[in-house]
């Protein structure tokens, strides 16, 4: 076995971690764990801010709380719409279409046909990715939710970001940054 690990040129050096893997610390670990942590929750903050700011411009998230949309739109996606009149729809769009005493439905449009009820309203058939067979009726619309942008699983992020837990875990974390950020420390360089 070892004329074989020799032959390969195996086991004759000598193997040294490098200069710069020798000069990490635990100190440098934590230090870098704590960066990753606060970009994490600066990043989080930023999209929380981005979604609570799209009803300002006439834009909207929504959950899908089915997966009529799979393979694309899984249960549990977000999705981003903004407004539109029903002229502007294309066959293949995605919308968002209330209903009455129902929840809304996030379907694509398979068919689009003028309404008799005024030049802007549209009649429109949807259908999801995952069904075989369209909506039972058509919708007669106004206005609709165009999707703009979906995120797979984005909304179980912003389902789990809204309970107890995770809100106590923020909590918890932003006060040990700000105590961190205040603390009294001495620098490494200053000890030397």
């Amino acid at each position: 076995m070892t004329s074989t690990l020799h032959a390969a040129g195996i086991g004759r050096h000598r193997v040294t971690a490098s200069p710069a893997v020798e000069g990490v610390s635990r100190a440098g670990v934590g230090r870098a764990l704590g960066g990753l942590v606060v970009i994490t929750i600066i990043v989080l903050g930023l999209a929380g801010f981005a979604l609570a700011a799209l009803p300002l411009i006439g834009w909207q998230s929504v959950i899908l709380a089915t997966g009529s949309m799979s393979p694309g739109l899984p249960a549990g996606s977000l999705v981003i719409e903004r407004g539109v009149a029903a002229s502007e729809l294309e066959v293949g769009d995605i919308v968002t279409v209330a209903r009455d005493k129902k929840s809304p439905v996030t379907h694509r449009v398979i068919d689009i046909a003028p309404a008799a009820a005024a030049a802007s309203t549209r009649e429109i058939t949807l259908q999801g990715d995952a069904n075989d067979d369209p909506d039972p009726r058509p919708y007669t619309v106004e206005k609709v939710g165009l999707v703009e942008l979906g995120i797979p699983g984005g909304g179980k992020v912003i389902e789990f970001l809204r309970t107890p837990l995770a809100l106590g875990l923020i909590t918890v974390v932003m006060a040990g940054l700000v105590l961190r950020a205040w603390w009294p420390h001495t620098d490494e360089r200053d000890e030397e």
